[in-house]
């Protein structure tokens, strides 16, 4: 399986606007269709042996299928190149370098080079060993390909090794999915599935797909249910971790793709844990706390080094979104599920998935459009919530290589220093105050805080990410800051890091604890100056 960067649930919508979330959603009764079928056998899933066996075994090599065929999977995936002759070879890169320490593309190496790699059996194999070595034996090989041409030669080395007694499935990108359709019309591939959004019988129209294949970042309740509705298997990647896998299993899904067969195993065929009793919301926070560190800091890396990509809009013309936006989101997404199967999930690019009363807002890049133009002023939100009460916050800065971090009722800290801001003498003159535009225009009110900051000798800044501006008040630096909507995917976490420093959030009508309400002008302040500050911006707000 390809990747980006390396619930039950309540019978409602698996989709909305991310502007339209305020809160989580809550727990209700919900319909049967809309819970997992509990009777369903567990042992039922097929689990397919990722690259072979990569955890005993170099990965796509003979020995990895070798070692995946005697640990029982059902099924073997296998990544397949070509070779600048024409070999369809087991090969997931585009180059030889990460496995085999050669920096060549494999499409600009004969096959006589390539062969030459390695040593003994662990070797790149060609596709037509691997099906002389599986046959007869009943394992399903899946096939992962994301480019055309490699489909082409891959197709055409299955088609002409048709005698051979190996079942395959082929899986990867839509235009490598039609490019094995020209050579074998009948094959059996799988949709490759990027979004929240439930299937449709449009979407199958194209590639007539036996199987919807999906990262379990994007793995809900409707999903599945459409899935199997418009009478589709349902196949998840990449899933290691125990608890991930029962949960998948328990939501329908049909076949896990996997690193660790004999784990996943173990796990499925273990009596149930459904009764099982919930850990504590202090328990779920530390551990929560843990993991968005951890995720921030890898995001941190990845903002500053990934190329944009393309670049699009959204909204409007100034409203812009790129490859790094969705990348991240991806990949957070995944991080989560895989700590927390039965969390809900509300991001920037994708949207809702629903869960239990914990849920995750994010916003993988807030401040695209200063990314895009290389100003160095950009951040990521990451804040979960339990039945809309903030208990975990982190703010990424890519820039300062910072993480701004906080708990609930345990205060906040950056690079282990804790943020502590005291109500000492203070006042707004020779002060900074940060602020954003609605959009690219100014927000109602604007122009009047302005001339009421000048003549108070306070400089206002507008620096282009709502989230970073909110929380460096947190690390002291500057005095204040506004923004004109309150929305927890790009300042849930911020407001947090803020409260639990010592600085004072207000919402038009005055101070607020936990969040202000959804799309409500929100004031973040320095206690020393919040009252007047306030004063300030709340007149602005009404002139």
């Amino acid at each position: 399986m390809s990747t980006a960067i390396r619930v039950p649930s309540h019978d409602e919508p698996e989709q909305q606007s991310p502007s339209q979330a305020s809160a989580p959603p809550q727990p209700s009764a919900s319909p049967s269709h809309a819970t997992p079928d509990r009777k369903r056998s567990r042992r039922s899933v097929r689990l397919v042996a990722h690259r072979g066996s990569p955890r005993t075994r170099r990965e796509n090599t003979m020995p990895a299928v070798a070692a995946a065929e005697a640990l029982g999977a059902a099924a073997i995936e296998i990544d397949v190149r070509r070779t600048s002759d024409g070999v369809a070879v087991l090969l997931h890169d585009e180059t030889l370098g990460r496995m085999w320490g050669d920096p060549r593309r494999v499409d600009a190496t004969p096959w006589c080079d390539v062969a030459r790699l390695g040593n003994d059996l662990d070797r790149i194999p060609r596709l037509d060993s691997v099906l002389d070595r599986l046959d007869g034996e009943g394992i399903l090989l899946v096939i992962d390909l994301t480019d055309r041409d490699d489909a082409l030669v891959a197709a055409r080395t299955v088609l002409t090794n048709r005698d051979r007694a190996v079942p395959v499935q082929w899986c990867g990108s839509p235009e490598a999915m039609s490019a094995v359709r020209e050579v074998i019309p009948d094959a059996d591939v799988w949709l490759a599935w990027t979004s929240l959004t439930p299937p449709t019988p449009e979407d199958l129209v194209a590639l007539r797909p036996s199987t919807l294949n999906l990262d379990v970042a994007f793995l809900t309740p409707g999903t599945v249910r459409a899935a199997h509705a418009l009478g589709l298997t349902v196949s998840c990647w990449t899933v290691d971790d125990p608890d991930l896998a029962v949960w998948a299993a328990a939501l329908g899904v049909d076949s896990i793709t996997t690193n660790d067969v004999p784990t996943v195993r173990a796990a499925l065929d273990a009596p149930s844990s459904a009764g099982r009793r919930r850990a504590p919301e202090a328990v779920v926070a530390s551990r929560a706390q843990t993991v968005a560190h951890r995720i921030a800091h890898q995001i941190i890396a990845f903002t500053r080094e990934h190329p944009l990509g393309a670049v699009e809009t959204k909204a409007h013309a100034a409203d812009l979104v790129t490859d790094v936006d969705r990348q991240v989101e991806q990949f957070v997404r995944g991080q989560v599920r895989v700590a927390f199967p039965t969390h809900g999930f509300t991001g920037e690019e994708y949207g809702v998935a629903p869960g239990d009363e914990y849920h995750w807002y994010l916003d993988p890049v807030d401040g695209t459009t200063n990314l895009v133009n290389g100003v160095p002023w950009t951040s990521m939100s990451l804040c979960l919530t339990r039945g809309g009460r903030p208990i975990v916050g982190v703010v990424a800065d890519p820039w300062r290589g910072e993480v701004l971090e906080a708990r609930a009722g345990r205060g906040a800290v950056v690079r282990d220093r804790s943020l502590v801001l005291l109500d000492d003498a203070r006042s707004l003159v020779g002060g900074v105050v940060g602020t954003e535009l609605d959009g690219h225009r100014p927000w109602p009110g604007f122009a009047d805080f302005l001339e009421a900051l000048v003549a108070r000798s306070c400089t206002l800044r507008i620096m282009g990410s709502g989230t970073l501006t909110l929380a460096q008040v947190a690390a002291g630096r500057g005095v204040g800051a506004c923004v004109s909507a309150f929305n927890p995917i790009d300042h849930g976490a911020a407001v947090l890091i803020v409260q639990e420093a010592g600085g004072r959030v207000f919402e038009p009508g005055g101070p607020v604890t936990g969040f202000p309400p959804l799309g409500a002008p929100v004031l973040v302040a320095h206690p020393s100056v919040a009252d007047e500050l306030f004063a300030v911006w709340s007149a602005s707000l009404g002139s």
